[in-house]
């Protein structure tokens, strides 16, 4: 017994000029008692009709330059981004060269004011009267810290794929900064050291920045496919 779906399987290839692989008679006979294969073939000899006067040519074919036409209309969004980007990481790196001068030069001015209190250790000589060599250690200390972010700041201005290494100390030394100027406010009632925190502060900030504008279109990437909502 032949089922729906061979008729109409018989249909299509006779529409497309193929071998049906049924008689003719046997198709004729069950179009004529089967309402389902009768809208389906009028249905399919309908769609066959309009695609026949279809001008592959005309306007809807794709045009030969597709690729072309799309790249155009692409292209200038992505000059605007990649120019947007390219001026933030130079802003960025600026940024950085510029705090990198100002720790260098504050460590200079640091180790220049521990001279007087490192005084002398010569058995032969007296140690000066305003001498303070544990002060002056404390400063050199100091001066090389501020050395070491001057130099940090400095490669990371030139190679901002090293950014997230030196925010991570950077951030570090700037919240324990923080954590004692809030001890020495609260408990002298002041606080000495808003500069480095300062320094510290616009540091982190100018890092972040930085790696946002060198790699944030791989975040945002990431951020959209984590958010990516199933169609």
């Amino acid at each position: 017994m032949v089922d729906h779906a061979q008729i109409q399987q018989a249909l299509s290839a006779r529409i497309d000029g193929e071998p049906t692989g049924l008689d003719d008679a046997v198709i004729d006979a069950h179009l004529a008692s089967c309402e389902k294969c009768k809208a389906y073939w009028d249905k399919a000899l309908s769609l066959s009709r309009t695609l026949a006067f279809v001008d592959v040519d005309g306007g809807m074919a794709p045009p030969k330059d597709l690729s072309d036409s799309i790249l155009a209309g692409v292209e200038p969004e992505w000059r605007r981004f990649a120019r947007r980007r390219q001026v933030a990481l130079s802003i960025g790196r600026i940024g950085l060269v510029v705090m990198g001068a100002l720790f260098l030069v504050w460590a200079m001015l640091t180790v220049a004011q521990s001279g007087p209190l490192l005084g002398t250790t010569s058995a032969d000589v007296a140690l000066d009267a305003g001498a303070d060599p544990q002060t002056g250690a404390l400063l050199l200390q100091a001066a090389s810290v501020r050395f070491g972010f001057a130099l940090a700041l400095f490669l990371c201005a030139w190679k901002p794929s090293q950014i997230p290494g030196v925010t991570m100390i950077a951030g570090t030394a700037f919240a324990f900064t923080l954590g004692f100027a809030v001890r020495d406010y609260l408990v002298l009632g002041t606080a000495e050291n808003w500069g480095e925190m300062g320094s510290l502060f616009i540091s982190c900030v100018l890092l972040g920045a930085t790696w946002f504008a060198d790699r944030g279109n791989e975040f945002r990437r990431m951020w959209h496919s984590l958010n990516a909502q199933p169609t």
